[in-house]
């Protein structure tokens, strides 16, 4: 049977007017307006909203050999349903092939209209499912990727969309600080095995699975979107010129003991970077025990304040990242060759610390 190209014009588009309507003359959501060449997604990036079309052209890219760009011209066409639905990157690169513009649909947005206009909110979740569905099947015949949490796929980083994934994180959070590494959690829940705490609601909670399985996850807050508490001024984000509106701060980095030394960290960190870059994120903040800091100054860290006590941790450096300085190559794809300049980079810095320490005594 021939499939159905879901990007060719007139496709899903029988109830495009009524979302539309629905998201944008009631002043649900914001339109928002583009100019040819504008970006809507990045590959590769993970976003937190996606949009709606009104008018206008756009151009799909998946930037493979195989696949030639797909246009995009129907009103009321979703851009970037798929990661905003499973958490996953997005597959594509989509930029403005002319002036155009969209609607903006974020997690608030849909709160509202599930509220307020709960059939149209049931529509249009169930036709955002079958468009993604079509979508993620045709991305696997022209690229020839795997759909996320396939068998058979190798690791995959996501965005915690459900309240389940959510979970999970928060149990390997438990598994490693307190059944792996003996330490103390206020925010444990011995009943349930988990750590949650305040951070995780208005957090993004980074995750990675291998065949299934959740091997790491790391949680970035922006303190724009809500209170950090005492993390502020633990890790001198108040000195910063950029602070509160460009920067973000990663906390609960957990990586299972059998993963360690392997891809799912770096993965992980990339995939924060380009998070960060696309929000346009100047500085991200984070805190490690004396024994990792050369791996994290090796990334391009400094540090950004005194050793503090962690409650989980114990003794902890606070650091500061520049991610217009170091952002575009933590997010390249770390090979053999860059992995040995990195592990000869941090043995530098554990030398030089060791060389540091021993002067000063």
């Amino acid at each position: 049977m021939l499939r159905r190209n879901p990007f060719d014009t007139g496709a899903h588009h029988d109830q495009a007017g009524d979302f539309v309507e629905a998201f944008s003359q009631q002043s649900i959501a914001k339109c928002v307006s583009f100019q040819t060449g504008d970006l809507l997604r990045q590959k590769g990036v993970h976003y937190r909203d996606m949009f709606l079309t009104i008018d206008g052209d756009f151009e799909v890219d998946f930037e493979t050999e195989s696949t030639k760009p797909k246009k995009v011209s129907e009103p009321g066409t979703p851009i970037g349903e798929i990661g905003f639905l499973r958490g996953t990157a997005a597959s594509a690169t989509v930029k403005a092939a002319s002036n155009g513009s969209a609607v903006l649909i974020d997690d608030d947005v849909l709160e509202r209209i599930e509220r307020d206009r709960p059939a149209i909110a049931t529509q249009f979740l169930h036709r955002l499912a079958q468009v993604a569905e079509e979508r993620t099947s045709f991305n696997v015949l022209t690229t020839g990727k795997t759909p996320a949490l396939a068998k058979n796929s190798t690791l995959e980083i996501l965005v915690c969309r459900t309240d389940e994934l959510l979970k999970r994180a928060q149990r390997l959070r438990y598994e490693v600080y307190c059944e792996e590494l003996g330490r103390q959690s206020p925010f444990a829940d011995h009943t349930e095995k988990l750590i949650a705490d305040n951070l995780d609601r208005f957090g993004n909670t980074f995750i990675a699975i291998e065949n299934g399985e959740l091997v790491g996850t790391l949680r970035v807050n922006e303190p724009s979107l809500g209170p950090l508490g005492v993390l502020e001024s633990l890790y001198g984000m108040n000195n910063s010129k950029h602070h509160p509106g460009n920067t973000a701060v990663c906390t609960k980095f957990v990586v299972r003991k059998s993963r360690r030394g392997g891809p799912a960290a770096f993965k992980l960190i990339a995939a924060v970077v380009r998070y960060g870059l696309q929000r346009n994120i100047k500085e991200c903040y984070i805190d490690c025990i004396p024994s990792l800091l050369p791996y994290y100054k090796a990334m391009g860290f400094v540090p950004c304040g005194q050793r503090f006590l962690h409650r989980e941790n114990g003794p902890s450096d606070p650091l500061m990242l520049d991610i217009e300085k170091y952002g575009k190559r933590l997010t390249v794809e770390m090979g053999p060759l860059s992995f040995m300049a990195f592990l000869i980079r941090s043995q530098s810095h554990k030398l030089r610390d060791r060389l540091s320490s021993s002067g000063d005594s």
